[in-house]
C-alpha cells in the first residue's frame, strides 16, 4: 500500500493526491459490496440472480475488512506524517534535540574515540614510513640522492605519535567514561554553563584541576588530498580548581562546572564537521597517565536569557596567587612611589612554548638548507624562505621581547625591547578608551593572550604578547584599570 502515500522517489505526495489513489484503490472493493448487497436482497427486489446467501455474506465481509484496512492504513500514514512534520518543526526550533546525549543533557567524553582514532593514524602513518624507509630511501640513496635522508623524519615523528596513543589509551584505559550532567539544556548565550563532570574513579590532583571552556569554528577548505582543516578560536575562559574535589562516592568524582558564556557569538553547529563547536576541557597532572576529558556541549539562543545563578565552583576555585604558582608566571607587578604601578613582562617567559616554536623552526630551515643544496627552482625556495622567515621572527619575539608596562593616574607607557632595540610609546589617561586581554597566539587548542588598548581614535596598542593564563591576564587588565583610576 505504500505507492498510496509516496511517490516512486520515495517522497511524501500531497495530502489530497493521496486520497484520490485510495479512493480508486477502494473503488472495486465498493463495487464488490454494492453487488453483494444485491444478491443478499434478490428476493425485495424480484431480480433473477441466484447466489447463495453464504457467498454473499462472504463477499460483503471481504468488502468491509478490506476497505477498513484502507482507511486504517491511510489514517496511520497521516498520523505518521503529522508526527514527521512536527518532529521537523521541533527540530528547527530546537535543534539540540537531534543529539540523543544533547537532549539528554549527558554529554559523553570523546576519550575512546580519540583513543581509537590515534590508533587508526598510527597504523597508516607507520604503514607509509616503513614504505619510504625501507622502499625510497635506500633506492635513492643508491643513486647518490643523499637529499632522501630527509624521509627519515617521518619515522621519528610517527614514533611521538605512538608515544601519545600510548598515554592517551592508558588514560582511558584508567578513568573509564567521564560524564557531563549539565545543569540546564542548552546552555544559553549571555547565560551560563553549568553542571558537574561525573568521573569513574577517584581523582588526586598534585596540583589543582583545570578547565577550560572553548568557543571554535572550524573550517574546511581545499578538496581532495589538499583538504585542510582549521580551528579559530572565538572565546577561551579557564578555571583551576583545588585537589580537594566533592567525592560522589568512595571510587568516583564529581567535578562541578560553570561559566558565563558572552552573549556576542554564535549557536553551537550540530553536526561534527564544519562549524560553531563549543567545547568543555578539563585536565590534571596525576600519578601515571594525566587526566583529560573532552566534552562538546550544546550552546543555542533563547529568547529569553536566563538570571545568572550563584557559582558554586567559588569554593574550590584557587587563588591567583595559587594559580600563578601553578602556571609558574614569570611577570612582575611593582608599585611605584607616585601612586601608579610597574608591570614586567620578561623575554622567554613561555619556554615551553618558545622552544616547539623553535624547533619547528630548525626544522623548516633545514628543509630549506636542503632545497639550496639540491638547487631547487627559484619561485619553491622564494616561497619556502618567506615562511622561514616569518617563523624566525616570531620565534625571536618569544625569547627576546621584553615589555615594560607602567600606569599611574595621568596615562600608560609600554617600553618594549628587542635585545639592544627599544621602542617607548606613551597615552594618556583621556585618551584611553579600554584596556582588554585578547586571543593572540594558538598552539592546538591551548590559547596564549595579549594585553591590548584600544585608544578613543580607534588605534590599537599591544602591551604584552602570548600571556598563558587567561585568569592571570583578566587579573593585570584589572589592575591596570585600577591604576588608571587612582588619584596621585
Amino acid at each position: 500500500m505504500g505507492f498510496i502515500f509516496k511517490n516512486s522517489d520515495n517522497k511524501s505526495v500531497d495530502p489530497k493526491r493521496a486520497r484520490n489513489r485510495a479512493m480508486l484503490l477502494s473503488l472495486p472493493f465498493a463495487i464488490v459490496g454494492i453487488l453483494a448487497l444485491v444478491f443478499l436482497l434478490h428476493d425485495e427486489i424480484g431480480s433473477g440472480f441466484r447466489m447463495k446467501r453464504q457467498m454473499a455474506m462472504g463477499l460483503l465481509s471481504v468488502t468491509i475488512v478490506c476497505g477498513g484496512l484502507i482507511v486504517l492504513i491511510f489514517g496511520i500514514s497521516a498520523k505518521k506524517q503529522a508526527l514527521k512534520i512536527t518532529v521537523a518543526k521541533t527540530d528547527d526550533e530546537k535543534p539540540w534535540l537531534k543529539r540523543k546525549d544533547w537532549a539528554d543533557g549527558r554529554v559523553t567524553s570523546s576519550s575512546r574515540k580519540t583513543a581509537l582514532l590515534l590508533w587508526i593514524f598510527v597504523a597508516f602513518w607507520c604503514a607509509a614510513s616503513a614504505v619510504i624507509s625501507l622502499a625510497v630511501v635506500p633506492q635513492q640513496l643508491h643513486q647518490n640522492n643523499h637529499a632522501a635522508l630527509i624521509a627519515l623524519i617521518f619515522p621519528v615523528i610517527g614514533l611521538a605519535i605512538i608515544i601519545f596513543a600510548l598515554n592517551t589509551t592508558l588514560a582511558w584505559r584508567k578513568y573509564g567514561r567521564s560524564i557531563f550532567a549539565m545543569a540546564a539544556v542548552p546552555a544559553v548565550p549571555g547565560g551560563t554553563l553549568a553542571g558537574k563532570i561525573q568521573v569513574e574513579t577517584k581523582l588526586q590532583p598534585q596540583h589543582g584541576l583545570h578547565l577550560c571552556m572553548t568557543c571554535v569554528r572550524r573550517t574546511t577548505s581545499g578538496s581532495g588530498n589538499r583538504r585542510a582543516a582549521t580551528e579559530k578560536i572565538l572565546w577561551q575562559d579557564e578555571k583551576w580548581l583545588r585537589p580537594d574535589l566533592p567525592q560522589t562516592n568512595a571510587s568516583a568524582t564529581g567535578i562541578p562546572v560553570f561559566f558565563k558564556l558572552p552573549d556576542n557569538l554564535p549557536d553551537s553547529t550540530v553536526s561534527p564537521g564544519d562549524g560553531i563547536h563549543w567545547k568543555l576541557e578539563a585536565s590534571a597532572e596525576l600519578r601515571g597517565p594525566n587526566f583529560h576529558a573532552t566534552f562538546d556541549v550544546p550552546v543555542f539562543k533563547s529568547s529569553e536569557t536566563p538570571p545568572l545563578p550563584d557559582d558554586p565552583t567559588v569554593q574550590y576555585q584557587m587563588s591567583l596567587d595559587e594559580i600563578r604558582r601553578q602556571i609558574r608566571s614569570h611577570i612582575q607587578v611593582n608599585d611605584l612611589p607616585d601612586g601608579g604601578e610597574e608591570f614586567i613582562f620578561p623575554a622567554a617567559r613561555n619556554p615551553g612554548f618558545a622552544s616547539g616554536a623553535t624547533i619547528i623552526c630548525l626544522i623548516w630551515t633545514g628543509i630549506i638548507a636542503l632545497l639550496i643544496w639540491k638547487r631547487a627552482p627559484l619561485p619553491f625556495l622564494f616561497i619556502f624562505s618567506a615562511m622561514d622567515l616569518l617563523m624566525a621572527a616570531f620565534v625571536l619575539d618569544l625569547w627576546f621581547r621584553r615589555s615594560r608596562v607602567t600606569v599611574n593616574s595621568e596615562g600608560l607607557t609600554v617600553q618594549r625591547t628587542w635585545l639592544v632595540f627599544q621602542k617607548e610609546q606613551c597615552l594618556q589617561t583621556s585618551k584611553i578608551k579600554s584596556i582588554v586581554s585578547d586571543v593572540g597566539a594558538i598552539a592546538g587548542h591551548a590559547a596564549y593572550h595579549d594585553l591590548k588598548v584600544h585608544a578613543r581614535d580607534g588605534k590599537e596598542f599591544m602591551l604584552a604578547k602570548n600571556l598563558n593564563s587567561k585568569p592571570e591576564a583578566d587579573w593585570l587588565v584589572r589592575r591596570m584599570i585600577a591604576a588608571l583610576k587612582r588619584p596621585a
